[in-house]
């Protein structure tokens, strides 16, 4: 329900002296810890401040109305309930069946400076945390300068089917022409039958590190990390502070690091936590996530399947590729068996996303084997494929051997030579499996 009401805005319990402060310092407005610049000077008068209306509708979302003949200020304000159930409607219209819908859902609401549409992305945790933040910025985030011109999203990890990784990265632009840049990681799994935003992790500093400083017991507990200052709100340097509750990754992985893989000269990006910072320059402040990476994997898409215990890395051109999940069989080659089905496994396809049944890509083939599936056919007990040479191994865990299908591109399909130019360069990692 609207309400009309007379406005004055005072400031209560000012002192005298703050008041009389007023008229020689530039007044600041901030609104919810946020600096708020004004093109009219803000004004204390009789310990009354006076606000410009566009602040009023653009921070409070307040709709201001003056009536000439009644000699009154009509303040009009969206009723809390009824902007809730707004809300709730906007989440039930936004059900992305796709992940990377999600992300640029979400990351047109950070454009168009609309929380509501960011919020209607998130996971259930994630509105959890955010909702007075958003509420108290009026569900308007960003500043009207600089503002969103354009962004880009990557694929950048993958586990399985089940959880996808994007950076989104913003070039922010004003009225001077100037650009500067902001970078997210953004993690998305599914839930039900939409994709949701399960984390956010905004890269505040980018860079290598410089110096390492050790406590009294020779443990890390910060690095200096210099870069370039092209972050917008971020840092070109900082002193960043590892705790016990700092996590470091390699690269955008989900592989956990320990601590002595912060070295000098490693690159880095780093997400602070949300507590205190010491802002004299350069800013020391707690690492919430550091993100290890090396020079060759800055252009990487990487597939995890944590089921067999793999990591493949693809080229950034293979975002949105398809996994086909299909089946090898062997065929024996003993005299009373003879012909039939010895063993079966997983044959896993990595498909191009530009791959059509009119025109066809090479795709990239994976045979899953046991250990003892392998042995078997090292030891001539079953073949698998025509070919007079078997597979070709790729890596192995302490459960599986990973192996290339002989003559897998005999018929030099469209996409060939970049799929032998990718398994050239050994891209395939083995690690622990969960099976």
């Amino acid at each position: 329900m609207k309400q009309k009401i007379a406005l004055v805005l005072a400031v209560l319990l000012l002192s005298s002296a703050f008041a009389a402060g007023a008229y020689s310092t530039k007044l600041q407005l901030f609104f919810n810890g946020n600096q708020v610049e004004t093109d009219f000077p803000l004004r204390i008068v009789d310990e009354h401040l006076y606000l410009p209306v566009e602040i009023l509708e653009e921070k409070l979302g307040l709709t201001v109305h003056w009536d000439k003949e009644q000699s009154a200020v009509y303040v009009e304000g969206a009723d809390r309930e009824l902007l809730t159930a707004q809300i709730q409607r906007l989440e039930e219209f936004f059900t992305p069946e796709e992940p990377r819908v999600a992300v640029e859902t979400w990351a047109e609401g950070v454009k168009r400076r609309n929380g509501a549409l960011q919020y209607a992305v998130l996971a259930p945790v994630l509105k959890k945390e955010t909702y007075d933040y958003f509420a108290g910025l009026n569900w308007s985030t960003g500043a009207s300068s600089p503002w969103v011109e354009s962004y880009r999203v990557t694929e950048v990890y993958r586990t399985g089917a089940e959880k996808y990784r994007y950076t989104v990265e913003f070039k922010y632009t004003d009225a001077t022409k100037n650009a500067t840049y902001a970078k997210t990681a953004v993690t998305v799994e599914q839930e039900g039958h939409k994709w949701v935003i399960s984390a956010l992790e905004p890269v505040e500093v980018s860079g290598k590190i410089t110096q390492i400083t050790f406590d009294e017991e020779n443990k890390v507990k910060a690095v200096f990390v210099a870069g370039k200052k092209t972050i917008l709100s971020g840092y070109d340097q900082a002193n960043v502070q590892i705790t016990s509750k700092t996590k470091i990754y390699q690269g955008y992985t989900d592989q956990v690091l320990t601590v002595e893989a912060l070295q000098e000269g490693v690159a880095v990006e780093v997400t602070f936590t949300d507590g205190p910072r010491l802002m004299i320059y350069p800013v020391t402040a707690e690492a919430k996530s550091i993100r290890v990476f090396a020079p060759e994997e800055s252009a990487d898409l990487v597939y995890a399947n944590t089921a067999y215990g793999f990591t493949f890395n693809l080229p950034t051109g293979w975002q949105d590729f398809q996994v086909m999940n299909e089946e090898w069989e062997g065929l024996s080659l003993e005299a009373e068996k003879e012909g039939k089905v010895a063993a079966r496994g997983p044959f896993l396809k990595i498909r191009h996303p530009e791959w059509t049944k009119e025109e066809p890509r090479q795709d990239i083939p994976i045979m899953v084997f046991t250990l003892d599936q392998w042995a078997d056919l090292e030891g001539m007990k079953f073949s698998v494929g025509a070919a007079p040479v078997g597979p070709q191994e790729l890596g192995r865990n302490e459960k599986y051997v990973f192996a290339l299908p002989a003559r897998y591109n005999y018929a030099f399909p469209l996409g060939f030579e970049e799929v032998e130019e990718i398994l050239a360069n050994n891209p395939l990692k083995p690690l622990t499996p969960e099976k």
